[in-house]
């Protein structure tokens, strides 16, 4: 065939429907027609699509990239500012035909009026004059809360297979070479979907754990033994995303008969159900933790907060784990906080000069609780840095990171990284763009569930896992889900 012509676009947010923040088109990292082709050569997802575009030699049609992160309910006006950038381009593309469409995308992003963007959006494009019939692939995240709209009104969208992600890249570039495969042999892949009755907790959803170990071991297994399936998607799903379908899920990519791959994701489904209590939570109390930092003599000792875990759409700004820092006098310890409001009252200062001043727990999330600090400023800085690791879970939306405003302080002998935006600690470059060794520190804070594996397990003597409250809390019962399909474990004994 002649060069195919490709639509490619994206709208990527994780929604955490529980937290008060909503989030705008100013929340977005925005890329517009060929502005695209600036990703080429960076760790993203986007990059991945263009490289395969490049190497395919397609005849791409940019349309909008947009890069959200994970927060607050979605508001409207970004699902339509996405929208009418690619129906317009799809309405012009379309006079010359279009061959397929390429889409980078999340899976668990709900708005004001839709809580399931994706479906949605996924409806629309398939309604539009030419593009009926046209393949659609492209990437989702691991943690896509999948619907069954999805998967009728998509070809071949491929989930990450690793938390943390580092293969966020090399997965968009195997969905991109699906539609280029779908495209030039005239083959057609039907998506089939199944949802079994259960929620994960983020902390439970790694890949190098159970249940998703053997879920995504047993994906592989049957991908080897039918070669008509050329995916099967293992969705962790995002249970704080107030929504129907929320939860684990499974897709199966098949070019031959959807009934087979029905039948082997239906045993995914029993596998996942018979390991259901890797759903309940895990770790230890913040006492226990602080105890068992007495028993070491060297760090960095990880203490790992899911409760406010930024990577999962939370403010990042509870202070209960700084509090039991100060309380227990440990020394030499990390942690970052995001509070635009301290990071101006202390930018003010010079270094060594010292301020009374209130401490995160301004979001009005669960458990967020300011503390009143007497600080000294180290430092300060515009909040820039890039990953140090090309493949940490932070890359998949770009090397370069802006955590806004920021200031460096001491309390006691806690060292605290004041920032002005949420940012997930998923790269060591966060603390080294401040001047601060991370593997200098005794203690660390880290408010993630899993994405931060993949920079601080190599550094840390040990890690504990805190079983607190907060807007990611681990006990996913606390929670005040009302939308989710019911029974559900662990919200039902089932």
């Amino acid at each position: 065939m002649s060069r195919p012509r490709v639509l490619i676009g994206g709208l990527s947010h994780e929604t955490h429907t529980f937290v008060p923040q909503r989030t705008g088109l100013g929340d977005f990292d925005i890329l517009r027609g060929n502005e695209m082709w600036r990703a080429l050569g960076d760790s993203s997802t986007v990059a991945g699509m263009m490289e395969v575009a490049q190497a395919c030699d397609w005849k791409v049609i940019p349309t909008i990239d947009m890069i959200g992160g994970a927060g607050g309910m979605v508001l409207d006006e970004v699902v339509e500012a996405f929208w009418s950038t690619f129906e317009a381009a799809a309405r012009e593309a379309v006079r010359d035909g279009v061959d397929g469409v390429c889409l980078n995308m999340h899976g668990a992003m709900v708005s004001e009026s839709f809580d399931d963007v994706e479906g949605e959006l996924l409806r629309r494009m398939r309604a539009l004059p030419g593009l009926a019939s046209v393949p659609i692939c492209g990437v989702l995240d691991l943690h896509g809360n999948i619907t069954d709209l999805m998967a009728a009104n998509s070809n071949g969208l491929i989930a990450y297979r690793h938390n943390p992600h580092t293969d966020g890249k090399q997965a968009a570039m195997d969905g991109a070479r699906l539609l280029d495969r779908l495209m030039r042999s005239g083959e057609r892949a039907t998506t089939v979907w199944e949802r079994p009755p259960l929620l994960l907790p983020p902390i439970s959803t790694g890949t190098a754990d159970e249940p998703m170990r053997t879920l995504e071991a047993m994906a592989r297994q049957i991908e080897r033994a039918h070669p008509d399936i050329v995916a099967v998607n293992v969705f962790a799903g995002f249970s704080f995303s107030d929504m129907a379908d929320a939860g684990v899920s499974f897709t199966a990519v098949t070019l031959g008969d959807p009934e087979l791959a029905r039948q082997e994701l239906r045993r995914l489904s029993d596998t996942a159900m018979a390991m259901k209590q890797h759903a309940l939570p895990t770790g230890i109390t913040l006492d226990a933790a602080m105890d068992k930092l007495k028993s070491h003599a060297e760090g960095p000792i990880v203490l790992v907060e899911p409760a406010d875990n930024i990577g999962g759409g939370t403010y990042g700004d509870l202070t209960i784990v700084l509090k039991a820092l100060l309380d227990h006098g440990v020394a030499n310890a990390g942690v970052a906080i995001c509070d635009p409001e301290a990071v101006q009252r202390t930018s003010q200062l010079q270094p060594g000069q010292r301020v009374r001043t209130s401490i995160g727990g301004k979001s009005g999330g669960a458990g967020a609780q300011p503390l009143d600090l007497e600080v000294e400023l180290v430092s300060t800085s515009d909040g820039h840095f890039r990953c140090e690791d090309p493949h940490s879970h932070m890359a998949v939306n770009g090397l370069d990171v802006a955590m806004g405003p920021s200031a460096v302080v001491r309390c006691d002998d806690v060292t605290i990284l004041l920032t002005s935006v949420p940012t997930a600690p998923m790269d060591l470059a966060q603390w080294r763009s401040q001047g601060i060794p991370p593997e200098s520190f005794f203690a660390i804070n880290v408010k993630a569930a899993v994405a931060h594996r993949q920079a601080y397990n190599p550094i840390a003597r040990a890690s504990y896992v805190l079983n607190t409250l907060g807007p990611c809390a681990p006990d996913l019962r606390v929670l005040p889900i009302k939308k989710v399909k019911r029974p559900v474990y662990p919200l039902d004994d089932i």
